[in-house]
């Protein structure tokens, strides 16, 4: 209908660049740019290991001005992006640059969002507070997970309510990703373990989305061969370049997919989760995806049964749904605790009943290719904590 928005199958507008090495390239970027002045934002690891450095040394040669900011903290609280916007306000930076994991890069995108939108960052988590474009973010992701380079959107938590908020956040994207496997090399095998598990959730979440289509599928589908792949090497040897840089770029491309399909109730369990827990969320959402994928299996077994091939489960072609379910649901459990060796969820104290109204109303949960209720939702619960 004429005047209709095009709902279009693919899109990005991020200009990426790729390589080892190639985080020498950040100060000539934004140089190129026409920024003069960069607020950079980072936490204490990414400052121990000697990143910060090698990003600074590339803003002095080329002569961008920069601001240090290194208050992030893991699952980012909404005062610090509100403390990190009005700093960079006062200092009168042009650009934003985030350097680190999901939180950093999360913490970066809020912060530069204020540039351009009034109000605090928490009032732009409901769809109807107008957002408007936020150009001068540059992200450099040294963990192989959250994809938050590429994605449209950022996770801030509400310390106040101990829960963690999603944000869709189009208008606010990266204008620039620098994607250097050198800066993973430094990774710990746990953190390893979480962020690429994250991965391949937002892929298998992505691939089995109602917003799924055959472009995003065939994407979803080589990342999580990737991921199935490569995420071991990477945690037996993480000097592996070749399985680092695999890693990375399936991890940014996977941040795409969340932008262009979405994650869904596997998502939502581990927000819920996550954020109630304290629990890193690339674990969460490990611990969560075999009870979705036994939930969607009726509704998308063609696809449930892939993502069990992908991780090496068997299938005859005679089971029944519930059992392509169950079969993929197995294969994701071996690979995460038998192959790399995550610790269980086991039970915790807490009200289950409370979690699953949670779930039910969380943003992501109404992508799910199954309708999310009370009481599914409670049954996955129930099954996660076993």
């Amino acid at each position: 209908m004429e005047g209709c928005p095009m709902n279009f199958s693919l899109l990005q507008n991020v200009r990426i660049v790729e390589g080892p090495g190639c985080v020498a390239k950040v100060g000539e970027i934004l140089k190129e740019a026409g920024y003069s002045k960069a607020f950079l934002v980072f936490d204490c690891g990414v400052k121990a290991a000697g990143i910060v450095d090698k990003v600074v040394a590339a803003l002095d040669s080329a002569g961008v001005a920069h601001v240090l900011f290194d208050r992030v903290l893991p699952d980012p609280p909404a005062d610090i992006v509100d403390e990190g916007a009005e700093h960079c306000r006062r200092e009168g930076c042009d650009c934003v640059v985030g350097l680190g994991g999901g939180s950093s890069i999360d913490t970066a995108k809020g912060i530069n969002l204020l540039r351009f939108n009034d109000g605090n960052i928490l009032s732009y988590a409901s769809p109807d507070t107008p957002m408007k474009r936020s150009p001068g973010l540059l992200s450099i992701p040294t963990t192989a997970g959250t994809g938050s380079e590429l994605s449209n959107g950022l996770i801030i938590s509400n310390p106040g309510e101990g829960v963690k908020v999603p944000i869709l956040a189009v208008n606010a994207m990266s204008e620039y990703a620098v994607i250097d496997p050198e800066l993973t090399l430094g990774m710990p095998p746990g953190l390893t373990i979480a962020t690429g598990l994250d991965v391949f959730s937002h892929a298998c979440e992505g691939y089995t989305s109602i917003l799924a289509n055959a472009m995003t599928d065939m994407l979803c589908e080589k990342i999580m061969e990737n991921v199935a792949a490569y995420l071991p090497a990477a945690h037996r040897d993480g000097s592996s370049l070749e399985a680092r840089e695999r890693m990375l770029v399936s991890a940014s491309l996977g941040g795409w997919m969340l932008a262009q399909a979405s994650a869904h109730v596997g998502h939502s369990l581990a927000h819920v989760v996550g954020g109630r827990l304290h629990i890193p969320h690339g674990l969460a959402c490990a611990y969560s995806l075999p009870v979705t994928l036994e939930l969607i299996a009726p509704a998308v077994p063609s696809k449930v049964r892939k993502v069990g091939e992908i991780l090496g489960a068997q299938f005859s072609g005679s089971e029944t749904l519930e059992e392509i379910g169950r079969k993929a649901a197995d294969a994701h459990r071996h690979f995460t605790f038998e192959v790399l060796g995550v610790k269980k969820l086991g039970g915790h104290d807490v009200d289950l009943d409370m979690l699953a109204g949670e779930v039910e109303h969380e943003v992501l949960a109404g992508l799910s290719p199954v309708k999310v209720t009370h009481e599914n939702a409670l049954e996955m619960l129930k099954r996660m904590f076993a």
